[in-house]
């Protein structure tokens, strides 16, 4: 009796001194299994595993002691399965504090026979472990030497043992949970940047514990050695207030002790802090002590400076800017306008606080007011908008705003601002300047089908005129000498004037085609060495021997442009060249292939530009003062800048009077 108690105070002795409840665990098992000379004592934990379906309990080899020479199983893999396949027959003893023993041979349950007999068991013993009431597990002991008969002091033992195994597991568990409390509790409070105090009324002493050296500089030796500690840290005139509320408190006088207070820091500076108490009261009903804490609010209260602050400035922002500002709700109600909202929609800020704004918009802008307002929901990006909002005498204004949406710290909506002005003036200048805009337009297609019906009309007459002169040229050949002479003299300025006319008509017909924006651009590849060719071949073949020297430089590259603009742009620019060096060296084209542009430049060597006409080169109908007796439109260079400019390209015009002009036109080779 006296070995076996011994036993039993052993294995309580492990329960008791390991530190770690695996130590424990570990020593008692090999300390029974020895006890009992027995060759394997484990424990099997209860994981309560979801993913075991079909299995009221899931179990796993949490610990394992084996003797000399006997095979383990706490590491053999897939074993958590198949013991719940094994013992599931023992759930229904075991989980009602039940144990199980007997030897091998005596088992019904086939499957358990067949692993027991694999294991060489002779003799086996199973007893559950309860944690707080709630099966954690159970103690498995087996012998593979002897099928040996349990004695009623063994099973006692045994099912003693596993009850301390028990309790030792619900006291680690506890324990663990109290630390993780215990911590958790401690880290909200330093987090929280409060101290701990607790008065015990009996003995008139206080407890200071947690976080007031964090708060005030002190240490808890510090404390401990001042036993005018409560005084140290409040002003003479704060002590006696507070000493008076906390009596009145501890009292019954008043229900609630808190507030707000300044203590001071060990360094000299006051902190603002919030403090509160908590009133214990014992079996009797007879209070016990107060448990209170101080919060060091001084990062609150500097927020609510700066909120203030904020605040002032807005209001002075909002009353001084010539913008309506106005906040509303979550619900969309008015909660503030700013003092313009007499100027501009005649109501005081008072008259509309709580109303809705919808209720005053005009009803065929308050649909897409809704539309942008759940946009404005849904992705919180804002964008101007304007509308009519009615004003307090019934009339209508025009208002341009812009909204904000207003969010708190976890980016929910808590209403809307809006920055509002009167563009009434400025719609109504728009739809004046629109209606300016449709009648000149209308003039402008007035002015453009009068020149193309105008120059479609005169090419008829002169046509006729022009072949009838033709005809009286041809009849005169066969007259006197002295008479076809005559003849031929106005023959020739009938047909000078009738050539002036028409490039006149041609001119005025593209010029008015041009402002009219009816010209399209077709952009297609030339080959712009062979256009050149035909072009000079075609348009300035001069039976007298005249002609254009062209000179080309660089590599040769595809030009992409519209081929009709570009007969327009050079032929204006080589007309120009021949009708003004008459008498003087040929003009030159020079063709100039660049990295990016094609550069062409038209050069003559004859009358120039007097320098006083420069300004007016491009104007319409303008010609120099020197080329009055030269046939000319005024149109040509106007066309050539538009066209070019059209085409993305740029004009250059240099020019001296009596040494000639030259003009440079530059294209991308490619046009967007």
């Amino acid at each position: 009796m006296e070995k076996l108690l011994s036993y039993v105070s052993k294995i309580n002795n492990h329960l008791l001194e390991c530190s770690s409840i695996d130590d424990a665990l570990n020593f008692c098992i090999r300390d029974i299994g020895l006890e009992h000379d027995l060759d394997r004592c484990y424990i099997l934990k209860n994981i309560n595993n979801s993913n075991l379906v079909g299995f009221d309990y899931a179990y796993a080899y949490a610990y394992e002691w084996c003797n000399n020479g006997v095979e383990p199983y706490i590491s053999h893999f897939g074993a958590c399965r198949s013991l719940n396949s094994i013992f599931s027959d023992l759930d229904s003893f075991l989980s009602r504090e039940k144990s199980r023993f007997g030897t091998g041979k005596d088992i019904h349950n086939k499957l358990l026979k067949k692993v027991l007999k694999l294991r060489d068991v002779k003799s086996f013993f199973f007893v559950p472990i309860f944690s707080d009431n709630e099966f954690w597990g159970w103690l498995g002991l087996e012998d593979c030497k002897n099928e040996r008969i349990w004695t009623e002091k063994e099973i006692y033992v045994l099912q003693t043992i596993s009850k301390s195994l028990g309790l030792r597991v619900s006291q680690t568990a506890t324990i663990s949970k109290l630390e993780r409390t215990i911590e958790k509790f401690n880290y909200f409070m330093s987090s929280s940047n409060q101290a701990m105090w607790e008065f015990d009324i009996e003995t008139g002493k206080t407890n200071f514990s947690l976080n007031w050296f964090g708060i005030l500089g002190y240490t808890n030796e510090e404390i401990k050695q001042n036993p005018d500690f409560w005084k140290t840290i409040f002003s003479t005139e704060d002590w006696g207030a507070i000493l008076n509320e906390f009596t009145d408190f501890v009292a019954g006088r008043i229900d609630r002790f808190e507030g707000n207070i300044k203590i001071i820091h060990k360094d000299g500076h006051s902190i603002p802090a919030k403090y509160s108490g908590l009133l214990k009261f014992n079996s009797y009903g007879i209070p016990k002590k107060v448990i209170g804490t101080y919060m060091d609010i001084s990062e609150l209260v500097e927020k609510e400076k700066q909120l203030v602050l904020s605040e002032a400035k807005f209001r002075f922002i909002a009353e001084n800017t010539t913008d309506l500002i106005c906040q509303y709700s979550k619900e969309g109600s008015l909660v503030y306008l700013s003092s313009l909202a007499n100027e501009i929609i005649g109501y005081n800020p008072e008259e509309l606080i709580g109303k809705c704004p919808w209720d005053f918009i005009h009803k065929r802008d308050l649909n897409s007011i809704k539309q942008y307002h759940q946009s404005l929901v849904n992705t919180h990006q804002s964008e101007t908008i304007t509308f009519r909002f009615q004003k307090k005498d019934g009339t209508y204004v025009w208002l341009e705003a812009s909204t904000k949406v207003m969010l708190d710290s976890e980016k929910n909506i808590v209403g809307f601002q809006t920055s509002s002005r009167d563009i009434t003036k400025r719609i109504k200048a728009d739809k004046e300047m629109k209606a300016a805009f449709l009648k000149e337009r209308k003039f402008n297609e007035l002015k453009s089908r009068f020149v193309s019906i105008a120059s479609h009309q005169f090419r008829t007459p002169l046509t006729v005129i022009y072949s009838n002169a033709e005809l009286l040229e041809l009849k005169t050949d066969h007259s006197e000498k002295k008479l076809s002479d005559d003849c031929k003299v106005i023959v020739s300025r009938i047909k000078n004037e009738v050539e002036r006319m028409t490039e006149l008509m041609n001119n005025i017909l593209v010029f008015g085609k041009q402002e009219a924006k009816k010209i399209e651009k077709v952009i297609q590849p030339i080959d712009f060495n062979e256009f050149i060719q035909t072009l000079t071949k075609t348009y300035f073949n001069d039976s007298n021997g005249t002609e254009i020297k062209v000179i080309k430089k660089g590599m040769k590259r595809t030009f992409f442009t519209d081929e009709s603009l570009i007969v327009h742009i050079l032929t204006n620019v080589i007309s120009n060249a021949f009708k003004y060096s008459a008498g003087r060296p040929d003009p030159e084209l020079i063709i100039n292939y660049l990295d990016n542009n094609i550069e062409i430049q038209v050069v003559d060597y004859g009358l120039g530009i007097p320098k006083k006409d420069l300004p007016n080169l491009f104007t319409s109908f303008f010609r120099a003062s020197n080329t009055n007796s030269i046939i000319g439109s005024g149109l040509g260079l106007v066309i050539v800048k538009q066209f070019t400019e059209f085409l993305n390209g740029t004009v250059e015009l240099k020019t001296k009077e009596n040494f000639g002009t030259t003009v440079k036109l530059t294209f991308p080779y490619e046009q967007n």
